[in-house]
């Protein structure tokens, strides 16, 4: 077994066994933390120290119901993917997904909207179920999900449009905090400081020159400071 090394959110390597999470693990571990909740739900009635904590008790069995819900619903997509279950090949019998939407409106004339590629998990369950409306319509047989990427480019890549925004969440952490270790050289506000207006009052957002220092030393392009005579 392996074993959790650190509260970091993006040390996943014990929850996984290869690169990447399968699917399987990923519900697997929603489980575990359903159970978990619960069990901590039923702990917090009797507390060492006196303290009613019915509110909390619900709220943790409330978020494992919402877990194990995510869960179930996940599981049903591996399955789908797994068992190789025929997808609809288009959403409303028109806008294609996969590779067939890889470069396929390229300017939003024909469809309005960015078609889908790789699918949601919302979207790979609706596209399996028999009884959607379009299904009907639809002039050829379905396709297993994974068929249906075959082609697109990088697919061993690929990762959630969530990671770059949690990376530039934490980049732009990162810049808040060395803005504030750097000097202003707009204002003269000494690291640690806030900035300051001509007059002399304190603001909450520092000066541009001061953020681009700090930007440059989180990028690596601050220039080396002159060494000393």
């Amino acid at each position: 077994m392996t074993t959790q090394g650190s509260t970091d959110p993006a040390d996943t390597a014990h929850l996984r066994a290869g690169d990447r999470i399968t699917l399987e693990e990923l519900v697997t571990h929603l489980s575990a933390a359903a159970v978990w909740l619960r069990q901590l739900a039923v702990a917090a009635e009797r507390p060492a120290v006196p303290v009613e904590l019915e509110q909390v008790c619900d709220e943790l069995s409330g978020q494992a119901s919402r877990i194990s819900g995510l869960a179930e619903t996940l599981a049903e997509v591996d399955n789908i993917i797994t068992e190789e279950r025929p997808l609809a090949r288009t959403f409303g019998g028109t806008e294609p997904w996969g590779f067939a939407a890889y470069g396929a409106d390229t300017d939003k004339t024909r469809y309005g909207k960015r078609l889908s590629t790789v699918l949601t998990h919302h979207q790979v369950a609706a596209l399996a179920r028999p009884d959607t409306p379009w299904r009907a319509d639809q002039a050829e047989p379905g396709i297993p999900y994974l068929e249906g990427l075959d082609g697109l480019p990088e697919l061993d890549r690929w990762e959630s449009k969530r990671a770059d925004k949690r990376r530039a969440a934490e980049r732009e952490k990162r810049i808040r905090e060395q803005t504030r270790a750097e000097p202003c050289t707009t204002c003269g506000a000494e690291p640690g400081r806030e900035c300051q207006t001509r007059t002399g009052r304190l603001a909450e957002m520092p000066h541009q020159a001061r953020r681009q220092a700090a930007v440059a030393t989180i990028d690596g392009t601050a220039e080396p400071a002159a060494a000393s005579a």
